[in-house]
C-alpha cells in the first residue's frame, strides 16, 4: 500500500530469507492470511470447512475471522479491522457461509414447484435428496422462529405450506 524505497527485486530477496514484515498480532494474522491464500489457491474457494478438515487450525481461524467481523459490525469490541476486512474481500472471503447455499436451494424449490405445481417436497425427494430435508429445515426453523423475516418473505411468495398434516394434505 504505502510507497516505498525497497525494490521488488530487495522484497522478492528478503521473503527469501523470511523477513517479517509484521510483528505481534498483526504477524500472526498475516501469516494465518497467507496460509488461506495458499489454500484458496488450491481449492479455488476460502470456505475452509471445520469439520473434516485436514487443517483444524486454519479453519478454526477462517471462522473467527467470521465472529470478529459481525462484532466489528455491531459495535462490540473487535480485533477485526476495517483495512483487515478489505484485504479478506479482496481474496474472495465469504462472510455468510450459508447464504449463496440457501439461495441455490431456493431456486431449487423454484423449479421443483414449476414441475410439481406446490413447494411440497418429499423429506427423502430421490431426483435431490437435499432439497427434501432443506425444506423440513425451513418448517423447523420457522417454528423455532430462527427464520429471518427475509427468507420468510421469499418462500411466502413461492406459495410456501409452512404445516404439513402425517398424511401429506395440507392443513387449513
Amino acid at each position: 500500500g504505502k510507497r516505498s524505497s525497497l525494490t521488488k527485486e530487495r522484497i522478492f530477496l528478503l521473503n527469501k530469507l523470511g523477513f517479517v514484515w509484521f510483528v505481534g498480532c498483526d504477524a500472526q494474522w498475516f501469516n494465518m492470511f497467507e496460509e488461506l491464500k495458499e489454500y484458496k489457491e488450491i481449492h479455488g474457494h476460502c470456505s475452509v470447512p471445520v469439520r473434516c478438515s485436514s487443517n483444524k487450525r486454519l479453519a478454526n481461524w477462517v471462522s473467527k475471522q467470521r465472529q470478529v467481523y459481525y462484532d466489528m459490525k455491531e459495535g462490540r469490541s473487535s480485533i477485526m479491522t476495517a483495512e483487515r476486512v478489505d484485504i479478506l474481500n479482496n481474496l474472495g472471503f465469504k462472510w455468510k457461509m450459508h447464504e449463496d447455499n440457501w439461495h441455490d436451494m431456493l431456486d431449487d424449490l423454484k423449479e421443483f414447484k414449476e414441475r410439481h405445481g406446490d413447494c411440497i417436497v418429499p423429506q427423502k425427494y430421490s431426483p435431490n435428496p437435499q432439497l427434501g430435508r432443506w425444506v423440513y429445515t425451513q418448517r423447523r426453523a420457522y417454528t423455532r422462529n430462527s427464520l429471518t423475516k427475509e427468507r420468510i418473505t421469499l418462500l411466502n411468495k413461492l406459495g410456501f405450506v409452512w404445516k404439513l398434516r402425517k398424511s401429506r394434505t395440507l392443513i387449513k
